[in-house]
């Protein structure tokens, strides 16, 4: 009687052993990698979005998405040029900082055209949704702007004033 438990028990453990050999080799297997899409992809996807989001006709809807796109080919092209290390120089300090404001002056040029141009096709509060919701393009809903807890985190810093007065609790 013992031989069997102890041949049951081998069976056991070489069940167990099989079946992680074989969750191993199924993980281990090549996932799919997700092939991140090109410049032309992610302005099509921004067009497409916008027309949704300003619930445009298909004649305004075939205008805006060439403006829009142009645009958005423009705005690429203010990215300014700056260097990056940790110990900088003071004139590569001071190039970084220009380089940062005519990025800022070349997209408002560019904003200040397209704007005239697409006040054209769209009113003004379309107009609006489009100029302010591209600096920050998932937040428009105010969150971009909304006051952080004690510890930099969403919100208020949870059992942080626990026993303590709201007066002892400020900023």
């Amino acid at each position: 009687m013992t031989n069997h438990k102890v041949i049951s028990m081998k069976t056991r453990i070489l069940f167990v052993a099989l079946f992680v050999a074989m969750a191993s080799f199924a993980t281990a297997q090549e996932k799919k990698k997700c092939d991140k899409p090109t410049p032309e992809q992610r302005i099509e996807f921004r067009v497409k979005r916008m027309q949704q989001k300003l619930m445009l006709d298909d004649k305004k809807s075939a205008e805006f998405a060439a403006l829009y796109k142009e645009y958005l080919t423009e705005m690429t092209t203010c990215r300014p040029n700056i260097t990056r290390g940790k110990e900088l120089s003071d004139a590569e300090i001071k190039g970084n900082i220009e380089a940062r404001m005519d990025a800022r002056q070349k997209a408002l040029d560019i904003e200040k055209k397209y704007y005239s141009k697409l006040s054209k096709v769209l009113n003004a509060r379309q107009l609006q949704v489009v100029f302010s919701n591209d600096k920050g393009f998932g937040k428009s809903d105010g969150r971009k702007f909304a006051p952080r807890g004690k510890f930099g985190g969403k919100g208020k810093a949870k059992n942080f004033c626990k026993g303590k007065k709201p007066a002892d609790c400020k900023d």
